[in-house]
């Protein structure tokens, strides 16, 4: 009898010790596999964040325009800098017979991007009826750009643009010299002004037309 029992509770003894055992054995498969997830899911997040360092947007009054890879911090600026500057000129200088068009492009995207010399051109040109001629006439403007240079050497930034504007009215078309100047300074980025730059000491060289 006693060795009957004593079977028995051998018996019982090693299933408790294979149930340890197996619960360990899941314990630790439990572990690996969250450890792997862990490694695999660090390693995921640190190739998204590394590329969306690489990736550079440039925006337009909240809209993104072009996404740019880039590694080069300085070349991310180059992107910017130029970008500001070509889109600032195509809402100013690119214009359609349409008062509400030229009014929300300058009024309400143009001039967030410059200081008040922007400002004191736009002034001076409603003063003279030139939008209002530019309506009445018929006249369409596209901007077309040669070259914009920027001096990086100091700050803020001095930069020139190069182009013309290609004029079209009545099946005829005629070109405008256009060569401005001014200076890009960092500021703070607003809902308007997302690129977080300024045009400022905005000038305009020369705007005189070209011969056919």
């Amino acid at each position: 009898m006693r060795n009957m029992e004593f079977n028995e509770g051998y018996r019982v003894f090693n299933d408790i010790t294979r149930a340890e055992k197996r619960s360990n054995r899941l314990v630790v498969l439990s572990l690996t596999f969250m450890l792997f997830s862990f490694l695999c899911c660090t390693y995921v997040v640190h190739r998204v964040n590394e590329s969306a360092k690489n990736n550079f947007y440039l925006l337009d009054s909240g809209q993104k325009l072009a996404t740019v890879r880039v590694k080069d911090y300085k070349r991310a600026i180059d992107i910017l800098c130029e970008g500001h500057v070509g889109i600032f000129h195509e809402l100013f200088f690119g214009l359609e017979p349409d008062l509400g068009f030229i009014k929300r492009n300058i009024e309400g995207k143009a001039l967030y991007m410059v200081d008040r010399s922007g400002m004191r051109l736009y002034n001076r040109l409603v003063d003279q009826d030139y939008y209002e001629d530019i309506a009445k006439s018929g006249y369409s403007i596209e901007l077309e750009k040669d070259s914009i240079i920027i001096d990086y050497s100091s700050y803020p930034f001095r930069f020139r643009f190069i182009g013309k504007q290609k004029i079209e009215r009545d099946g005829e078309t005629e070109y405008r010299n256009l060569v401005t100047t001014g200076y890009l300074m960092e500021t703070k980025s607003t809902p308007n002004n997302l690129n977080g730059l300024k045009i400022v000491r905005f000038d305009v060289l020369d705007n005189k037309d070209l011969r056919k």
